[in-house]
């Protein structure tokens, strides 16, 4: 009987399998991540420790799309702002937009909620921003804006704007070339000025498996500038291995 149940089970998968790659490829994926340091913005995520993160799409023929994808993350000791001293642990964002193009400019609009389960809501950690970006060749840009920005240090706006460079190398090999203002007066609450960030990137993908290594920094100085552990700004080297299916 279990040989039998086996073969049956050998032969469901194989069934399975055939009729995955006759149909047509499917408008959801998923993606997974092993990295070194989760940094956004040129601010580590996760007191420059690992970071395990994955997600899904969803994307319609007609450019609409919807998603969710999350990281453990360690913003300190949170105990010092929430009465609770129930800290974040994990970042879970879920987005939607619409994807078009005009004018030979492929075009992104859409909008992202940041969620922090678990957290005390006195931390004010959920925020929301609405996005317009826009690619032409290997240029992007892109633009942020939360109305109320991330934290209990303020209740005031912050933006985001994101100019990238991607560029095909010989071996497979791609490099990305980034670089993002942070602005807005609840940018300037939450780290005291506001600030540019920058990112060089080099990658590859080998047997299906994506590879990275990125060197991130940020013009923070002074009081700003945290060169290790928990918000690292200064200058910091990440290792992704990545998986999308």
């Amino acid at each position: 009987m279990k040989n039998l149940q086996r073969t049956a089970i050998a032969s469901s998968l194989l069934v399975l399998t055939a009729t995955a790659v006759a149909e047509d490829k499917s408008p959801v994926t998923a993606n997974v991540a092993l990295t070194t340091n989760y940094v956004w913005r040129g601010v580590s995520q996760t007191a420059e420790e690992m970071a395990i993160q994955g997600g899904f799409d969803y994307a319609h023929a007609s450019g609409f799309y919807l998603g969710a994808w999350g990281s453990n993350v360690n913003f300190g000791n949170d105990a010092i702002t929430s009465s609770l001293g129930d800290g974040a642990s994990m970042e879970l964002d879920i987005y939607g937009g619409y994807k078009f193009t005009a004018a030979a400019v492929n075009w992104d609009v859409g909008v992202l909620r940041y969620m922090y389960p678990g957290a005390d809501s006195s931390l004010k950690y959920d925020f929301t921003e609405l996005y317009v970006g826009g690619g032409y060749g290997p240029f992007s840009l892109k633009y942020s804006r939360a109305s109320d920005y991330q934290g209990n240090l303020t209740t005031k706006s912050g933006s985001y704007l994101d100019a990238a460079l991607t560029f095909e190398l010989p071996q497979g090999f791609g490099l990305g070339l980034h670089v993002g203002k942070s602005s807005g007066e609840g940018v300037q609450d939450a780290f005291g000025k506001k600030y540019t960030d920058y990112k060089v990137n080099l990658s590859k993908t080998v047997a299906g498996i994506g590879l990275g290594l990125a060197y991130t920094d940020t013009n923070m100085s002074g009081a700003q500038e945290i060169k290790k552990g928990v918000s690292a700004n200064d200058g910091q080297w990440m290792l992704t291995v990545s998986k999308s299916m």
